[in-house]
């Protein structure tokens, strides 16, 4: 009788450790497939762009995350970051600019293509 009590105690103590371990695995999990959905999400408008433009797929999927990639058109790089502030030649380059002034954003391109960039 008392190895039965024992085991019932031994039962309940193993229980009320794991269950808000597993409870907090859980909910963590759910939070993160949640925010993880929320930045992989593209907008309408950058699927609607994609959708219509003949586009690399490596450049489509940046385009759905917002990212700028070598290969980009102005045009693909204009719809992720909107009109630079100031276009510059640079090195036989066109340069665009965008930030301001303590944290400068450039986009580098040679023959209407990205080559380098530093957002």
């Amino acid at each position: 009788m008392q190895s039965k009590r024992w085991a019932e105690k031994v039962l309940a103590f193993v229980t009320l450790l794991l269950v808000p371990a597993l409870l907090t695995g859980c909910l963590a999990a759910g939070a993160g497939a949640v925010a993880g959905d929320a930045a992989i999400s593209p907008s309408e408008e950058a699927i609607e762009y994609v959708r219509t433009h003949d586009l690399e797929p490596y450049i489509g999927r940046a385009i759905e995350r917002g990212d700028v990639v070598p290969g980009m058109s102005k045009e693909d790089v204009r719809f992720v970051e909107g009109d630079p502030k100031r276009m510059e030649e640079e090195e036989g380059r066109t340069v665009w600019v965008y930030g301001t002034v303590t944290q400068r954003k450039q986009v580098y391109f040679e023959n209407g293509k990205v080559v380098d960039h530093n957002l």
